[in-house]
């Protein structure tokens, strides 16, 4: 295979204040936003609106005296959540993106823990806000306006209207904020406990380094309409789907819902998405069952030999052949980029037949996310792609307390190195430093390989960490902690287990304490378990709760210091 060359079209902008200032001197008043603000009713946002606006509400922090503070954002995503984000960076900030699936609890042991000084929310999150123990906040911006709250609250209306006023009246605080770009203006923490969990520290600069490298690879151009659908406190989102599109110039169409996805495809006609692997199956089931419903496969199949044949010669027939399978997703998608989990190189070819590219990518929150990306040339199906621009990615293994740099084809842990990397984990200097090699390279705990021409191959991921067919991590020691406190359960396990169906779901393994049952039977211990199951699922967002247990009738195998060995469960 060719290796593609990667023109370094974009440079790095000085900081996403600069980013924001170039696009909307380069684009003015096209649309870059449009979004739904009631249920039928959408909006649009100009590039310029969105320059003012970003320097609306970072006024309105300097007034406040917030700026260098650090400050959370949750909430469904909008323009609001993204303008948010961006004007606390630029203010000298620390912005803390938080998962609007978090219980409240959660939550709040974040805001704690991170020592946040305002927040910015949906409205539905205001009065759950209001009422924790949060004595750091001292601001509370809604999104939605609603107007409820305690003296710490303002409407984002209110907010940017503060910020219009100082601006108007020449006062250039937020336009003279100076700070160091390499030090933390991100934090977010990784889905756990206060226990469990680890807060990932990413500076400006990594972010500016990874969109840039996403700019170049992805190089999509600006009159492409952008179909946003995954949650914005996500570092793929937020770089990929929100930062780069900005850079490139596009239309972001931000998605309401996700049972709307087909509707709002239909009504936005994008040409481009940055999805998760569950979006690819999904859209691709929906299609498949449409066509078979119409009795159409046959001609579908004619047409997918028809249109390969006629590429040989250089013709490109496909979005005229099938227009009408295409019609259910806008007519116009051409491109979708897909990360988050391992995507099905079949799916990438079903797509590929029809006249939709996927391109396929891998990364890691500490690596802000980007780690390798299929460029729109020579993609390899099975592959993650090349490492992004000005990284250094290598495949090391342990012999004996020595790391050792594995020759091509043999699969070791993928270790990176580069400006996109993370500069350690939140006051947890142990944690940081087990995360880095000897040499300065980020272990990401995936285990994989590269071939001869620099292309990524993941073979494992990471010992415990279960992917979710939507992308999402689960975290299992955070699960297993809720576990640990039920006295009838001696000793558990929670691992991604897959159905009859392929689907990955959490599986609790469990090794009862059988002194507590010796007058029951197997199926009365299996109820015990599944009612202190239920209640433990009531404590869990959705996607974390266990939907399968394996009841074990002996103890788990462990290492000789009493660890369960876990590679041996799966």
């Amino acid at each position: 295979m060719k290796i593609p060359e990667i023109k370094n079209v974009y440079k790095m902008p000085e900081s996403i204040r600069a980013l924001l200032r170039e696009s909307a001197e380069k684009y003015g008043d096209k649309i870059v936003y449009k979004y739904f603000t009631a249920p039928n009713e959408v909006s649009e946002m100009s590039y310029k609106d969105l320059y003012a606006t970003f320097k609306n509400v970072g006024s309105a922090i300097c007034s406040l005296n917030l700026n260098g503070k650090k400050i959370a954002i949750i909430g469904e995503n909008s323009p609001m959540w993204m303008i948010s984000l961006m004007a606390v960076i630029s203010s000298g900030s620390v912005a803390i993106p938080l998962d609007k699936e978090l219980m409240p609890a959660q939550i709040e042991n974040f805001l704690s823990l991170a020592e946040a000084e305002a927040v910015f929310c949906s409205g539905s999150y205001v009065e759950k806000i209001t009422a924790m123990n949060l004595p750091n906040v001292k601001v509370i911006v809604d999104f939605d306006n609603k107007g409820n709250g305690d003296n710490r609250y303002y409407s984002f209306e209110k907010f940017v209207s503060i910020g219009a006023k100082l601006v108007s009246g020449g006062d250039n605080r937020f336009r003279r904020c100076r700070y160091d770009r390499s030090k933390m203006s991100l934090l977010i923490f990784t889905s756990g406990t206060t226990g469990t969990s680890k807060g990932v520290m990413l500076s400006e600069d990594n972010v500016l380094t990874a969109l840039t490298a996403a700019s170049n690879m992805i190089h999509l151009k600006s009159e492409n309409v952008l179909l946003s659908v995954l949650p914005m406190h996500h570092t793929y989102e937020m770089t990929a789907g929100q930062l780069t599109a900005i850079r490139l110039g596009l239309t972001i169409c931000i998605n309401n819902s996700l049972k709307y996805v087909m509707r709002n495809m239909k009504m936005f006609k994008p040409t481009a998405m940055v999805v998760v692997p569950l979006y690819v199956n999904t859209i691709k089931k929906k299609i498949s069952d449409e066509i078979k419903n119409r009795n159409k496969q046959k001609v579908v199949d004619v047409g997918i030999k028809a249109t390969k044949m006629l590429r040989k010669v250089g013709l490109d027939a496909r979005s005229l052949v099938f227009s009408e399978v295409l019609g259910a997703l806008g007519g116009k998608l051409k491109t979708m980029i897909c990360g988050g989990a391992a995507t099905d190189p079949e799916a990438i070819k079903w797509f590929e037949n029809l006249g939709i590219n996927v391109f396929q990518g891998y990364g890691i929150t500490e690596c802000s996310p980007l780690v390798a990306v299929n460029p729109m040339v020579n993609v390899n199906y099975n592959s993650v792609g090349l490492p992004i621009p000005g990284s250094r990615v290598k495949i090391i293994a342990d012999d004996k307390g020595r790391e050792v740099d594995l020759p091509c084809g043999e699969i070791g842990e993928i270790c990176v190195k580069g400006g996109h990397v993370m500069l350690g984990y939140y006051n947890n200097e142990e944690a940081t430093k087990a995360a880095f090699t000897k040499e300065g390279y980020f272990r990401t705990g995936d285990f994989g390989y590269m071939d001869r021409d620099n292309y990524l191959y993941i073979t494992g991921r990471k010992k415990n960490i279960i992917i979710l067919d939507n992308g999402k991590n689960v975290y299992p020691e955070e699960i297993e902690e809720y576990l640990e406190r039920i006295d009838s359960i001696k000793e558990s396990v929670v691992i991604g287990r897959e159905n009859a169906s392929g689907e990955v779901v959490i599986t609790a393994l469990i090794y009862p304490d059988y002194d507590m049952f010796k007058d029951c039977t197997e199926e009365q211990i299996a109820d015990k378990m599944r009612s202190e199951i239920a209640v433990v699922n009531k404590a869990l967002p959705t996607f974390k709760q266990i939907r399968n247990i394996e009841i074990k009738k002996n103890e788990f195998e462990k290492t000789t210091t009493r660890k369960i060995i876990r590679y041996k469960l799966s």
